[in-house]
């Protein structure tokens, strides 16, 4: 077997490392932002505002439960429990805040600067990496990994 081979075998089994760290990383990201809009009053005034003026019906409403979403399901990204559910609420949250908020943020004038600017939004990585999550799982050193573990051996992938 070549060197190359060996190194992308060897770099293939620690991709738990990489998943591990982005569902921290966005994990943490999305519990510490709804934790701040929940329990700061400054914070989720702010979040009411920005919901006014992205024209989102009931923004008292909508800011306790987006905040809420992000608490509760940021956090469970970050133990790796339920993953697909947490990836699917978080994801449906940047696709909102994208089409309400980040889009009208870019003051591009070619096309190329404009995707540019697009791709640089937080939201649009944040989509990216629970995207990239649901699809891969949420790797072996989470709760899911540990309970899908003793319930079906044979259908989990490290």
């Amino acid at each position: 077997m070549s060197a190359a081979r060996i190194a992308f075998v060897e770099l293939h089994a620690w991709a738990w490392v990489g998943i591990l760290l982005a569902r921290l990383a966005v994990g943490s990201a999305f519990f510490l932002s709804g934790r701040g809009k929940l329990f700061v009053n400054a914070r989720r005034e702010q979040m009411r505002q920005t919901l006014r003026e992205a024209h989102i019906p009931f923004p008292k409403l909508n800011a306790v439960f987006v905040s809420a979403v992000e608490f509760v399901f940021g956090l469970l990204l970050v133990a790796g429990v339920a993953t697909p559910l947490a990836c699917v609420m978080l994801g449906g949250l940047m696709i909102v805040a994208i089409a309400t908020t980040a889009v009208r943020t870019i003051k591009a004038v070619s096309p190329l600067d404009w995707l540019s600017e697009f791709l640089y939004l937080p939201e649009v990585l944040y989509l990216v990496i629970v995207v990239w999550l649901f699809f891969s799982g949420p790797g072996w050193f989470s709760v899911d990994h540990s309970i899908l573990s003793k319930i079906a051996p044979l259908c989990i992938k490290a």
